[in-house]
């Protein structure tokens, strides 16, 4: 199938309607740069696919900025075995398409979609986007976009170049499969673990019930009289007014130990109340003794208190005597010491004379009067009442002592009757909690109530003690049902574990067949992929020598390899000579070499891959980074392609489209056809189109042999 003619009109560089006649071997687009030679291309590629993935935008920058429509529309014109088949897409904001193939029926939309799948890519529709499987398979060996030309060589990493490689040679379906079968094989698997986990909780009530029936024990049933227990009901009614006697007519192992329960805290009940009758019945076996009256001792405490008042009384008069005495006695030693003094006083100034008043005096008489008094050391005595102040305070202690005996005879007095006083309200205390009447003989009500007590103490020890056995023989028995419910509990449970373990078995090997058939898928396409390279190669190896981008790697070829279980493809340069090799071309070629080995690539899968949707050779724009050199090898290259595919090829450089016009020009005896397309001027309407053919060369081609 090749391409025949193609209009544009609002789409990207071409504003305005433009016809191109692409019915030709080799079509040479040239034009400076932002011409519309890309935007050429583009709209053959969005024809067919309806995107541009490389521009990785919304779809409505395919519309030019002045569409005079708004809309953009690309009719494309192709040829199959002489059959024409018209490809129209829209897009006004919504995508149209239509397809006429064989000049038949017209198909639209999705439908047409699928017509341009079957026609061009058939084997992309099993893929999950045939759309995206087409596309491809077009940019990646029919279309070489200038902004992508190393992108297999450099950008792509090894996983990449295989699925590429893969989805050109007819196992992409393959390869989907496989992607399809290790999804699936992902989720039976986890859906298998899941499964799994359900089997450990049945494991574990397996394992519970097991325990169970281990503590049940093996032990028979004991015997059991219902008549026995019957009676022990009737008992029981009858002592213990507040039990469910309803329930416990059941006669059931619960009943009897809710029953228990209640006997239990009704002798829990009755051993307080005996508890409070005994400690009543202590306290009135020890009471205080009868108080004495305290009256008495207030009266003789009061005259004892009077008696000290008067003791104190005299003893302060006495004292106050004695020390009027002492007083005096000192007052009369002050005036003759006094008297001593002024005597001595006189004796030292004595003169013929009164030295104050000039009296004449007797002079010895007065000597001997003065020398007296200074010797005189006597004062005049004065009798102390010593004795009535030693009786007074021996009178006032007597009394103190008195008081004393007497404050402690009404301290002892009071204190018996406080006791008493405790005593009857203790008792007080303890009867209202029993009702019981002071008023009455209260020991003997005590006793009593005591005795009857402890009588249903007894009765109802009795009760729970027997109440018990039939709990326990109840129980028993109770046991022995779940013993059988249990034992086809586990059977069914063992069952049910061993039907899903055997689904589990079963899971399992499902898992290692998938596990089987996804290595045989990985290696039969990596089978299949190999050989497609090995082949691949020779034709890559010849167009590779023919240009000759690198003096001493003048030998190229395609690797595999295995990483993780995925495919992997490198390109490897190799120096025959030297015996070396690079799988890394990036590392010994320049920019200009890696486009050459880039375009080389792409040449040898175009021209080695037959079920390819196009039978074109699309080049946007390759040479531009490229050596006169190389660019003299791939023009020599491109004429020998035009042999079995039609090429487009475009180029900015206008001496570069003179050097391709002469090289892809038609010869004589040739019915081959080369058409030149300039674009040149571009304006708001786009660029001015320019199309002719290149003229036949009269001469045939010649060829010189090498000698």
């Amino acid at each position: 199938m090749r391409l025949t003619g193609l209009i544009i009109s609002g789409f990207r560089g071409f504003p305005e309607p433009v016809t191109l006649d692409l019915d030709a071997d080799a079509v040479i687009v040239s034009g400076v740069n932002g011409s519309g030679k890309t935007s050429m291309f583009d709209a053959i590629l969005w024809a067919l696919t309806g995107s541009i993935g490389r521009l990785r935008g919304e779809p409505k920058d395919v519309v030019s900025a002045y569409s005079p429509t708004g809309e953009a529309r690309v009719e494309l014109q192709l040829q199959r075995d002489g059959v024409p088949i018209r490809v129209v897409r829209r897009f006004d904001g919504d995508h149209h398409l239509s397809v006429t193939a064989d000049g038949g029926e017209t198909t639209i939309e999705a439908a047409a979609e699928t017509t341009l799948v079957e026609l061009l890519w058939p084997d992309a529709k099993s893929a999950p986007n045939p759309g995206e499987a087409l596309s491809q398979s077009l940019t990646r060996a029919t279309y070489l976009q200038q902004d992508v030309v190393r992108q297999f060589v450099e950008a792509d990493d090894e996983q990449d170049r295989f699925r590429v490689v893969g989805e050109l040679v007819g196992v992409g379906r393959i390869t989907e499969l496989q992607k399809q079968l290790e999804s699936s094989k992902r989720s039976w698997s986890l859906a298998t673990t899941a499964r799994e986990k359900e089997i450990d909780p049945l494991r574990g009530e397996h394992t519970s019930l097991v325990e169970r029936l281990r503590r049940l024990g093996t032990a028979d049933a004991p015997m059991f009289e219902s008549a026995a227990l019957s009676d022990w009901v009737t008992q029981t009614e009858h002592v213990v007014p507040d039990i469910n006697a309803v329930e416990l007519r059941t006669q059931t192992s619960e009943a009897v130990d809710r029953a228990l329960g209640v006997i239990a805290a009704r002798q829990r009940r009755v051993e307080r109340t005996v508890g409070a009758l005994e400690r009543v019945h202590d306290h009135l076996m020890s009471p205080p003794p009868e108080p004495a009256p305290t009256e008495p001792f207030r009266e003789r405490v009061e005259s004892s208190t009077e008696a000290i008042a008067q003791a104190s009384e005299q003893l302060r008069d006495a004292q106050e005597a004695a020390a009027t005495a002492r007083r005096q006695q000192a007052e009369l030693q002050d005036q003759a010491e006094s008297l001593r003094t002024l005597a001595a006083l006189a004796l030292r100034h004595l003169g013929e004379s009164c030295p104050v008043c000039s009296q004449q005096y007797d002079h010895e008489e007065t000597r001997a009067r003065l020398e007296a008094m200074v010797a005189s050391s006597n004062t005049p005595p004065i009798q102390v009442p010593i004795d009535g102040v030693q009786a007074a305070a021996a009178a006032h202690e007597q009394a103190q002592r008195e008081l004393a005996v007497d404050q402690a005879a009404l301290r002892s007095a009071e204190q018996s009757q406080v006791a008493r006083e405790q005593w009857r309200q203790g008792l007080a205390a303890l009867a209202v909690d029993l009702g019981l009447d002071l008023e009455g003989d209260v020991e003997s009500e005590v006793v009593r109530r005591l005795a009857t007590v402890q009588d249903e103490i007894a009765q109802l020890q009795y009760l729970h003690t027997a109440g018990e056995d039939f709990s326990l023989k109840l129980a028993r028995m109770a046991e022995q049902t779940q013993r059988s419910e249990i034992e086809n509990q586990l059977a069914a449970l063992r069952g049910e574990i061993a039907a899903r373990e055997v689904e589990q078995s079963a899971r399992t090997r499902t898992a290692e067949l998938a596990s089987e058939l996804l290595v045989g898928l990985r290696t039969a396409s990596r089978a299949i992929v190999t050989d497609e390279l090995e082949r691949i190669s020779q034709p890559l190896q010849r167009i590779y020598s023919a240009v000759e981008p690198h003096p001493s790697f003048r030998a190229v070829r395609f690797l595999t390899g295995v990483a993780r279980n995925q495919g992997q493809v490198w390109t490897a340069l190799l120096d025959e000579v030297e015996g070396k090799e690079i799988q890394r071309p990036s590392v010994v070629l320049s920019s200009s070499q890696l486009n050459v080995l880039a375009v080389c690539t792409f040449l040898s899968l175009n021209l080695a891959i037959e079920t390819l949707p196009l039978q074109v050779v699309a080049l946007d724009d390759p040479l531009q980074s490229l050596d006169t050199v190389n660019l003299l090898g791939l023009a020599d290259l491109l004429r020998r392609v035009r042999a079995t595919r039609q090429v487009i090829i475009s180029t900015h450089d206008e001496r570069l489209a003179d050097l391709l016009a002469r090289k892809l020009r038609p010869v004589a005896g040739s019915a081959a056809r080369t058409r030149l397309i300039r674009l040149d001027a571009w304006s708001r309407s786009g660029p001015v189109v320019d199309q002719r053919d290149i003229p036949l060369d009269p001469l045939p081609l010649k060829l010189v042999a090498a000698s």
